[in-house]
C-alpha cells in the first residue's frame, strides 16, 4: 500500500518529506504521528529514529526506520547501524532503478513509451505461437504517417515529436486489451491483432484512419495528419513475425504510393515486385560499377531554315543482359530512393563530357550536349568544381555543356542549390529548366532562378493539333520565355503540323521523333552525315543572357 508523505505522516513519511533524519522520543505525543497514533499504539511502538535513503546524487529513494517498544533515545551503535543500513539500502534501490531504466531503454521507445522493435517482436512471436496452437488468425498492421518529414521540416522537431506522441495515444485508444502495439522507427508503428480475421482487420484499419485524421493543434499550428496502413495476415501471408512485418510494410508502401490516407492488404504480386526491385537495385549497382549503362543522344534543331543543329540531349539507357531494355522511368526513380542517383548523375556527366571531347577531336560538329541531373545533384556543394574539373580534363569549353533540371530543383530549400546554379551559369555552363509548367507553380520561382532555357513538355506538344487548351498553354509558355529572354525547346515533336505551329509561334528549338529518336553516338554521327544542313550550318551565336539575336 502506498502511504502519503508529510509532516504528520509518521516518522518515515516525515523523514522523506524533510529529507533528513527524524528522531521521535514518544510516539504518543509527537505531532509527527498525529495521523497514525492508533496504529503505533496498537503495535506497541513508543520511540523511533527514521532516516531518508538517498541516492549518490542526493535524491530521496525511500526511508529506513528503527523502532523501540519503550520511550528512549537510540544508542550510538544503533545510529551507526542505521548509517550502514542506509548505505546498503541506497545501493540496492539504485541498482533496481538502474535495472528498470536499462530495461526501459532497451525495450521501450523513449518518446512514446511504446514497446520498441525488439520488445514488440518478442511479444509477437509468443502470440503467434499461441495462435498457431489454437489455429486463430492474426492481423499485423504497419502504420506510416503521411508527409511526416514535411512536418519536421516546416514546424520543427518538437512539433514532429508532439505529433508522434499523439498518434501513439490515438492508436492505443482504438486497440483492445489483447492487441499489441509498438513503434518501429521514425513515424512507423506496428500493431498485432490476435484472433482477428481479414474482415475484422479492415474494420480496425478504417477506424484507425479516421482516428488518425483528427486535426491536432501543435503550438500555433493545426496539423491535419493522415496515415498509410499495410495489413498482413497470419498464417496466409507468413508464419513468423519478421515475414509478416515485411509483407505488411510492402502493403503500406502500396497504400502510400496510391496517394496515402488508405490501407491495403498484402498480395503475392507485391512480394514479387519487391523481389524484382531488390534484384534490379543490385543489377543497377553492378551496371554502374562495370560501366554497363549507355548514353544515347537526341538531336535538337533550330526551328527556322536551314534548321541547324542546336545541340543534343544525352539520355540514359540500360540494356540488361537478362532483363533486356529497362526504361529510365523504372530505374531512375529507384536510383533516387536507394541512394544511387548522385552516382548515376556523376556517371552521365563523365560519359557525356568524354563523348563531346571525342567529337571535338574528330571534328564532329555537335554544338553542345545537355545532361539531366537530379535535385540532389544540384544540392551537392561540389557540383561546380566537379563540372569545371571534367570540362578541363576533356579540353571542353563551358558552353559545350548544358545542365537540365526539373521543377523540383526550384523548390529546394537547400542553400547550396541557388549558389551552385549561379556559379555554374557564371562559368558559362548553360542551365535548362525541363518539363516547364507540368509540376509546380513555377512563375513565382522562375524569376529568381538563373536559367538560360525553358523546355516545353511533350504533353503540351502532343495535344497541339486537337486541343485548344494545349495550344493556349504552349503559347503562354513561349511568351514567358520570350519576355524573360530565354530559349525555348519543345520536346516530343512528332508531326509536321506540330513543327509548323511551334515554328510559327517562334519556338527556338525543336526535338522529337519527327527528326530523330535518341541515338547511340555512332548512329548519331551517321544521322548527321545524312542531314548535312543540320551538320554543316553554323549555329547562330547566343548572347550572354541565352537569347538568340
Amino acid at each position: 500500500e502506498r502511504l502519503r508523505i508529510g509532516p504528520t505522516a509518521g516518522a518515515c513519511g516525515a523523514a522523506i518529506w524533510r529529507g533528513k533524519q527524524v528522531l521521535v522520543r514518544d510516539t504518543a505525543t509527537d505531532p509527527v504521528f498525529a495521523d497514525h497514533r492508533a496504529l503505533v499504539a496498537e503495535l506497541g511502538l513508543r520511540s523511533c529514529v527514521a532516516s531518508p535513503i538517498k541516492s549518490s546524487g542526493g535524491r530521496v529513494l525511500g526511508s529506513f526506520a528503527l523502532y523501540y517498544r519503550e520511550v528512549c533515545e537510540p544508542q550510538p551503535w544503533h545510529l551507526r547501524l542505521v548509517e550502514l543500513c542506509l548505505h546498503l539500502c541506497a545501493l540496492a534501490l539504485e541498482r533496481e532503478q538502474t535495472k528498470a531504466r536499462v530495461h526501459q531503454l532497451a525495450f521501450y521507445d523513449s518518446l512514446t513509451g511504446l514497446p520498441n522493435r525488439v520488445m514488440f517482436s518478442a511479444r509477437a512471436e509468443q502470440a503467434l505461437a499461441a495462435a498457431e496452437y489454437h489455429e486463430f488468425p492474426v492481423a499485423i498492421l504497419f502504420v506510416d504517417i503521411d508527409r511526416f518529414k514535411r512536418v519536421n521540416e516546416t514546424q520543427g522537431h518538437a512539433a514532429g515529436d508532439g505529433l508522434l506522441r499523439d498518434i501513439a495515444r490515438r492508436l492505443g485508444e482504438i486497440l483492445g486489451v489483447a492487441d499489441l502495439i509498438g513503434r518501429q522507427a521514425g513515424d512507423e508503428f506496428v500493431l498485432m491483432l490476435p484472433q482477428c480475421g481479414a474482415e475484422q482487420a479492415a474494420g480496425v484499419a478504417e477506424r484507425l484512419l479516421l482516428a488518425l485524421a483528427e486535426p491536432l493543434v501543435v503550438g500555433h499550428v493545426t496539423l491535419h495528419p493522415s496515415a498509410s496502413i499495410g495489413v498482413a495476415m497470419f498464417p496466409d501471408d507468413g508464419r513468423d513475425i519478421e515475414t509478416l512485418l515485411r509483407h505488411a510494410d510492402l502493403a503500406m508502401y502500396r497504400a502510400k504510393h496510391e496517394g496515402g490516407g488508405s490501407f491495403r492488404f498484402f498480395s503475392a504480386d507485391m512480394n514479387r515486385m519487391a523481389q524484382e526491385r531488390v534484384a534490379m537495385e543490385t543489377a543497377l549497382r553492378e551496371a554502374l560499377r562495370r560501366d554497363q549503362l549507355q548514353l544515347h543522344y537526341q538531336p535538337q534543331l533550330h526551328s527556322q531554315p536551314p534548321y541547324p543543329l542546336y545541340g543534343v540531349e544525352a539520355l540514359l539507357r540500360w540494356q540488361h543482359p537478362h532483363l533486356g531494355d529497362i526504361s529510365p522511368a523504372r530505374f531512375v526513380p529507384m536510383a533516387e530512393e536507394c541512394g544511387l542517383i548522385d552516382e548515376l548523375g556523376h556517371w552521365v556527366l563523365r560519359q557525356a563530357c568524354r563523348q563531346m571531347a571525342d567529337w571535338r577531336l574528330r571534328g564532329v560538329r555537335v554544338p553542345r550536349v545537355a545532361v539531366n541531373l537530379s535535385a540532389s545533384n544540384f544540392a551537392d556543394a561540389q557540383l561546380p568544381a566537379r563540372v569545371a574539373q571534367l570540362l578541363s580534363a576533356h579540353a571542353l569549353a563551358p558552353s559545350d555543356l548544358a545542365l537540365e533540371m526539373t521543377e523540383s530543383v526550384m523548390l529546394s530549400n537547400a542553400p547550396a542549390v541557388l549558389a551552385n546554379l549561379r556559379q555554374l551559369q557564371a562559368s558559362g555552363v548553360r542551365l535548362s529548366l525541363d518539363d516547364f509548367g507540368t509540376g509546380y507553380s513555377s512563375l513565382s520561382h522562375l524569376h529568381q532562378l538563373p536559367v538560360n532555357e525553358l523546355k516545353l513538355d511533350m504533353s503540351f506538344v502532343r495535344d497541339l493539333e486537337h486541343s485548344e487548351t494545349a495550344r493556349a498553354l504552349t503559347t503562354s509558355v513561349l511568351r514567358i520565355g520570350e519576355s524573360l529572354r530565354l530559349h525555348t525547346v519543345a520536346e516530343g515533336v512528332e508531326t509536321e503540323a506540330q513543327r509548323a505551329f511551334l515554328a510559327a509561334l517562334g519556338c527556338d528549338v525543336l526535338q522529337g521523333f519527327l527528326f530523330a529518336p535518341a541515338l547511340p553516338a555512332t548512329t548519331l554521327e551517321r544521322w548527321l552525315g545524312a542531314h548535312p544542313a543540320a551538320a554543316d550550318a553554323q549555329t547562330p551565336p547566343t548572347g550572354s543572357d541565352g537569347a538568340s539575336p
